[in-house]
């Protein structure tokens, strides 16, 4: 996609954001993500971007794609980790295994959700799933996504298994990220059942390891979110009778992150010339950048940041969320070692 293609498309999705999404943030962390809302996104194209138009997807290319993730995210980074979750996640696990399924998941007419047990680095006791005859039951943890349609998760032996029905969805796991989607866990009682693959540990091991150019448009997104409020919130916030903007301190830390954003945007933008090394750097900085980025805007908003209604504490927990649900730093801190050494490095 070129240069100009992406502008176009990204002012597309940011028209639709100040519709859609702008007056409802905090609605949707509260509540979730609405079915009304995900048929929106998938009218525009953007909830099945990145799945191929043969299964009602927008067949999008990677940079198009990026730029709906960051867009969305400077937004409601939830809503950015469904279309994620939907294009990224779904679209890999499902691809040419059950197309008609994935074709109402690219509508938004059947929601998906799915456990990302063992893939990222969450520890503790993710539950026992098992399959014995013709049923699977069990429960497992960590499973995010829109509750009410198909589910995929890991089997204690490693089999990667989509369920149709026969579970249910419940609150048990508090979650502090992408409170958006629902994260929770699956108490399964299932014979309407099919593995996907008998190796499902690697099969989404690859799925988090590929995509490293989509968690960085995230990240951006969500530094570039919580950034804007901390410009606008310093213009008027005043201390000592002048605004904080004018504080050396505070303008510096805030022009020195937009500068970094922006060249991240830049890098973001001519990704199509990357290799796959080269996102992987991208990542790295992008989510540090997205963390130093929330935690400034939360200083900077004082004691107001921590509430809901200002709209920057999830930015906050978001950019770390990202790094916890959605990526694997032990397996990335892998690979660039390698990169970087030129061989296998920093394994112990």
């Amino acid at each position: 996609m070129s240069m100009e293609e992406q502008d176009i498309l990204r002012s597309a999705v940011i028209e639709f954001a100040e519709k859609n999404i702008a007056n409802s943030a905090v609605a949707i962390e509260r509540t979730g993500i609405t079915d009304d809302l995900a048929i929106s996104l998938a009218a525009q194209g953007f909830l099945g971007a990145a799945l191929p138009a043969e299964v009602g997807g927008a067949g999008i290319d990677r940079q198009g794609y990026a730029v709906i993730l960051k867009e969305l995210a400077s937004y409601s980074p939830s809503v950015s980790a469904l279309v994620l979750i939907t294009g990224s996640i779904a679209g890999r696990l499902l691809e040419g295994k059950a197309g008609s399924l994935l074709g109402k998941i690219a509508t938004g007419e059947e929601a998906f959700a799915v456990s990302l047990w063992p893939a990222t680095d969450r520890g503790g006791n993710a539950g026992e799933l098992k399959i014995s005859g013709n049923k699977i039951s069990g429960t497992r943890r960590y499973v995010i996504g829109r509750p009410g349609g198909c589910l995929v998760a890991v089997t204690d032996d490693g089999k990667l298994v989509l369920m149709k029905s026969g579970f249910s969805l419940s609150d048990e796991d508090h979650h502090l990220s992408f409170r958006g989607l629902k994260y929770s866990v699956a108490t399964i009682d299932s014979g309407d059942y099919e593995v996907i693959s008998s190796n499902g540990a690697e099969t989404m091991g690859k799925i988090l390891s590929g995509m490293d150019l989509e968690i960085s448009a995230m990240a951006l997104g969500i530094a570039r979110g919580a950034l804007a409020k901390t410009v606008d919130y310093t213009k008027v916030r005043k201390t000592f009778e002048k605004p904080l903007k004018d504080y050396s301190t505070v303008a510096n830390n805030i022009s020195r992150l937009m500068s970094e954003l922006r060249m991240a945007e830049i890098a973001l933008q001519a990704s199509g010339e990357m290799n796959e090394t080269e996102m992987l750097m991208l990542k790295v900085h992008a989510t540090d950048l997205a963390k130093r980025a929330t935690k400034y805007s939360l200083q900077y908003h004082g004691g107001y940041g921590y509430i809901e209604d200002f709209g920057v504490e999830k930015f906050y927990r978001d950019a770390v969320g990202l790094t916890i649900l959605l990526e694997n730093q032990t397996a990335d801190g892998m690979r660039l070692s390698k990169e970087v050494f030129g061989e296998k490095s920093g394994y112990l």
